[in-house]
């Protein structure tokens, strides 16, 4: 019995020493590198979008004497509104660092905003000392926007990024103003009017986000921006009524600006 503890102990000691060598010899498997950021890409992304207006009138009737009008409810007032947003975007990111990636985009994107105001801020008021009626109703509505930005981000894991982004965008807007005239002192009693404006403004945009890195190729992500698009002015009302006793004009100043948060999924080629 003692003669076969002490082979079987022998053997067993002779097994251990043996692997212990062959695990030395055998070379050790590296962990898998982290995917580069560098490359372009295009994905797809939804969300929402605010449109933040600020409206304020002037100049109403120019052609009377100062004072002929009196608001009785301030000049100004918002016309906002929120809607869906759908869009896509491509760009191109660069590594320049294990921590910092670089880069630029742009993005195209569509919603509906919309959102009608009646009477139209700063329109309600005393037109030679009697109350107005039949006020002007206003619409604003902004369809497409687009950008191009610059990125750069920070790695917060390899696969994770952290980033701010900024540069110019555009934004499709579009301002109706209409009203009908109407027995007593109306607000357009030189004619009716129904007037549309669409310009395509032109600002800047900041914001950031995060994104995510799935198996390499795959890019998920979520943003916020912020966009401003100046101050545009429009007269309004000037066909048909630009002689004393048929001036219904009035002039519009309205401050555009955008809030968009989306989430984005794309692929890096």
């Amino acid at each position: 019995m003692k003669y076969l503890i002490s082979t079987v102990a022998g053997a067993l000691a002779w097994a251990a020493l043996a692997g212990s060598a062959l695990a030395a010899d055998m070379p050790v498997k590296a962990p898998p590198a982290a995917a580069s950021w560098s490359g372009y890409y295009a994905g797809v992304s939804l969300g929402a979008r605010w449109a933040d207006n600020d409206w304020r009138t002037s100049d109403i009737a120019p052609n009377f004497p100062a004072g002929t009008f009196v608001p009785t409810a301030g000049t100004g007032g918002a016309i906002d509104s929120v809607a869906a947003r759908f869009g896509g975007y491509l760009g191109y990111n660069a590594q320049i660092s294990t921590s910092w990636v670089a880069g630029v985009e742009a993005d195209f994107g569509w919603a509906d905003n919309k959102k009608t105001t009646n009477p139209i801020p700063g329109t309600a008021g005393f037109f030679f000392g009697a109350p107005l009626v039949g006020l002007p109703s206003s619409t604003s509505k902004e369809t497409w926007d687009g950008s191009l930005r610059g990125r750069l981000g920070y790695l917060v894991a390899p696969a994770t990024l952290v980033y701010g982004t900024g540069g110019v965008a555009w934004q499709r807007l579009k301002l109706n103003a209409n009203c009908t005239v109407v027995p007593g002192n109306s607000f357009c009693f030189g004619a009716s009017h129904n007037e549309t404006y669409s310009p395509t403004r032109a600002g800047w945009t900041i914001g950031g986000g995060v994104e995510h890195m799935i198996a390499g190729h795959w890019l998920v992500r979520a943003d916020y921006r912020y966009a401003d698009f100046g101050t545009w002015t429009q007269t309004f009302f000037t066909a048909g009524g630009s002689g004393v006793g048929f001036d219904d004009r009035f002039t519009a100043h309205v401050k555009a600006r955008t809030h968009t948060a989306t989430v984005g999924l794309a692929y890096k080629f």
